[in-house]
């Protein structure tokens, strides 16, 4: 028998649901993070390799310690999806607005941290805090002061927010956190420390083993965001999109 929509069917709202596991954005994410380092290899062995310093834009264009390039605009935005995704954490969690705080600030660091891979606020940064210090005190040492110690705050504040969630999101968020830490400041710093000691600048004067901490310590970066993300993602089940169609 065929069935027919009658007239008091017509304009009912009907949901149309679609969802984004958590095996796709991870997929997805490791297949952003492998092409990023495969390019920037692939610049490494172009500069080094067969002496192109330029190779038609490539060099510049895919190289992870430069600005306003591909891996800068894919750092920027993986960091605020991040951010979205936090927040989208933020309203769909039950509760009053003190339950969804914690989320929300979350949100919050990741935008900072996507205008900061743009603008390079931190670099600012260091050049105010190296001018402040006595010289030679902590002399590889600039964003990292103000950014810990604001971080750290913001650790107390969230601690026990931390310690209600399941033991695998705290899990994968402490590891993402040590992740991008040891890329964000602790490659930072020897990498600060092989140019001294080689009496380069780090702008301007990169060498190849210069270019390589710059590989591992943006792959450390891009990693724990990555994971970052995913297990908000996972925590969730997934991401459910949902419309509402009229027939």
């Amino acid at each position: 028998m065929v069935s027919s929509i009658t007239t008091q069917q017509i304009g009912r709202p009907t949901a149309t649901e679609a969802t984004i596991s958590e095996r796709s954005v991870a997929k997805a994410l490791i297949a952003i993070t492998l092409f990023l380092v495969s390019a920037h290899i692939a610049a490494l062995i172009l500069k080094y390799g067969l002496g192109r310093e330029h190779a038609f834009g490539f060099v510049g264009t895919f190289h992870m310690d430069g600005e306003m390039n591909v891996p800068s605009f894919m750092s920027s935005l993986l960091l605020f999806s991040t951010a979205m995704m936090a927040f989208f954490t933020a309203a769909v969690t039950p509760g009053d607005r003190r339950s969804k705080l914690p989320w929300l600030t979350v949100g919050l660091v990741f935008v900072l941290l996507s205008f900061d891979e743009n603008i390079r606020i931190h670099e600012r940064i260091t050049n105010s805090m190296r001018a402040i210090l006595p010289e030679g005190f902590m002399p590889y040492t600039g964003f990292e002061i103000p950014y810990l110690i604001v971080m750290g705050i913001i650790g107390l504040f969230m601690i026990r927010w931390y310690l209600n969630l399941d033991r695998s999101s705290q899990l994968l968020f402490a590891l993402s956190g040590f992740i991008f830490v040891c890329g964000a400041v602790g490659l930072e710093q020897v990498a600060s420390v092989y140019y001294d000691a080689n009496g380069l600048a780090r702008a301007g004067e990169a060498t190849l083993v210069g270019d390589v901490f710059v590989l591992i310590e943006e792959t450390c970066e891009i990693a724990g965001v990555s994971l970052f993300l995913y297990a908000m993602v996972r925590r969730l089940g997934g991401i459910k999109l949902a419309s509402a169609d009229t027939i």
